[in-house]
Parts: C-alpha cells; structure tokens; sequence
C-alpha cells in the first residue's frame, strides 16, 4: 500500500511539473532591448517592465548591450528574433540601420516596435513615447533661459552621435533659440558615447574655450554626471548651469549642490510597465485607442494613429526642491 502511495504521488508530482511547464511555455514573451545596460535610467525601465510582466502575466525579457554599441545592439534584437520571442521593443541606438532587423522580424510574425528611442521610418509596429521630441527640446531651452537670460552661451553634451532620440530632442532646442530666443548661442553639440568620463572631458574643454559659457546641456543620461562633476571640478557652481535628461537619482546631489539647476525627464519606470503593456497589445492583435487607461499607469496613455505613438505624457521638471519626492 506504501509503495502505491508512493507511486501515485511520485506521478502527480510529475504531472505539476509538466503541468507547470507547459503553463509558463504558453506565456506570451516581450522583449526591451535598451541602449546601455547598468545605468539607473534603464533600470527603471526594466522594473516597470517586471511589474507589467507581474500583472499581465508574460515574460518579460530584458537583455542590452553593455556599452553604447549600435552593431552589438542589433545582434541582441537578432538573437531575439531567432529564439521567437514574440514582441521585441528596443530603444534605437542607429535609426538607419534597424529597418532589415525589423524586416526580419516581420517575416517570423513577431512583432518589432521602439521604445524610448525611435526609428520612423524603419516600419516598426510601434513607437512606445517618454514625452515628445519637441516637448523635450523646448521644455530644457525654455527652463533654460529663465535662469541664464536670453542671450546666454549654451554647450550641449550629448551621448552616441548615431542615438535618434538625443539628435530629435538637440534638433527642437535648436528650433526653440531660433525661433524665440535669437541672441542665446547654442554651441554644436559635442558627443561623448556612452561614458561619464569623456563628457567631463569635453564639459571641461567648453568652459575652457568659452569664459562666458553659462550652461551646459546633457543629453543623454550617462552625461549627467560627467557633465555636474566637470562643473564642481572647475569651480563653476552658481557661474555655470549644469541641466539635462536625468533621473532624480542620477541628479539629486547635483542638484543639492548647485551643479545642475534643473532636470527634464519622465518616469521610466512607467516607460517600460507601458512598453510590455503595449507589447502584450500587440501580442493579442488588439488596436490602440486614442486614449488608453492602462490600470497599472497614472494617467491615460494617448496614441497618435497617423504616426503610430503611443504617448506616456508630457515632460516633468525636477529641481532641488521637488527632486525627494522620486525614487528612480
């Protein structure tokens, strides 16, 4: 009888485990493949990607290159694509090289779309939006110039030189001085990959060749610190403004100290729970609406047909008076 027993449960115990199996083998599969893993802002990303995986019930997959490399990023995507991962997000390093890793994607039914970072013209399914291009590229040149005036000396440190978020967001705070401010002098933007290293470098450099330099602009995330720390070095808190794209986190005793007047930016841990949301959508053939209310985001989550966007929101402004509010 023992023995029986022993027999019947050895075989459900066996049947659980098939059973367990085969349920996580039916889960649907999305993937973010980010610029540069090991950053807080991708981080973020990457928790609000397991949350949404938590609550939609998918896996969710985060795999990225470890430094700013557009040719190892599309190697990923690749790798991705030949395993059948069914939705694949990416934020683009190179938007012009990414149309036949989307092509090959098409072509095994899986589902290839951006987020955080676009390539309009590559066909991807969709574009999963922090904030608009414009809104961020005007929202730092106008917070901008109510602290330095509207005739200032501006650098700007960007990131990858190929990364088409950065160029978009550097091209609108071009259009903005133009446009408003003609007597503030943006200075070409300077490119420092993906180090904090180099974008002190170069932040040093731009004070050096410009006395009256009176803010400094990072682009990308990993140039913030580069960007802050190469003002402390210089002795140029309160004579130069550090500002940028940055999380809290990354900018907070930047900010305390003087080095940064202000951040822009959003919350990428609601970028990507809306990045695996929209995967999942994508999964289940089913349409965007013009508003979405999305139970595990803040506000309703807009979408742009003609251009295929989806909209987290507008831009937010953190400076040392509100920057405790956030954790990420």
């Amino acid at each position: 009888m023992l023995s029986q027993f022993k027999k019947v449960l050895a075989a459900s115990a066996l049947s659980l485990v098939v059973a367990t199996a085969a349920h996580a083998a039916d889960k649907h599969k999305v993937a973010f493949v980010p610029q540069l893993i090991g950053i807080p802002y991708f981080n973020a990303m990457e928790a609000g990607g397991n949350r949404a995986a938590k609550d939609l019930g998918v896996d969710f997959i985060y795999s990225g290159p470890v430094d700013t490399n557009p040719v190892d990023q599309l190697q990923i995507v690749q790798n991705l694509i030949d395993q059948g991962v069914e939705a694949i997000s990416v934020s683009v390093l190179d938007a012009s090289s990414i149309a036949p890793v989307v092509e090959s994607a098409k072509a095994k039914g899986i589902k290839l779309f951006t987020s955080d970072s676009d390539a309009p013209d590559s066909g991807r399914a969709v574009y999963v939006a922090q904030a608009t291009d414009e809104g961020l590229g005007t929202t730092i040149i106008d917070e901008l110039v109510k602290r330095v005036g509207e005739d200032a000396t501006i650098g700007i440190v960007s990131g990858e030189a190929t990364a088409s978020n950065l160029n978009a967001w550097i091209g609108f705070m071009q259009k903005e001085a133009a446009a408003k401010y003609p007597k503030l002098k943006l200075l070409a933007p300077q490119f420092a990959g993906g180090t904090a290293e180099r974008a002190a470098q170069i932040s040093g450099d731009l004070m050096a060749a410009n006395p009256d330099i009176k803010a400094i602009i990072a682009v990308a995330s990993s140039t913030c610190p580069g960007v802050a720390q190469a003002i402390e070095t210089a002795g140029k808190i309160g004579s130069v403004i550090g500002a940028g794209y940055c999380s809290p986190n990354t900018a907070r005793s930047y900010l305390k100290s003087g080095a940064f007047g202000f951040t822009v930016l959003w919350d990428p841990e609601q970028l990507g729970y809306l990045t695996v949301w929209a995967g999942k959508q994508l999964i289940d053939g089913k349409a965007f609406e013009a508003e979405n209310k999305i139970a595990g985001l803040d506000k309703p989550v807009t979408y742009d047909a003609a251009k295929g966007i989806l909209l987290l929101g507008p831009p937010a402004v953190f400076t040392k008076d509100n920057v405790d509010k956030f954790n990420f």
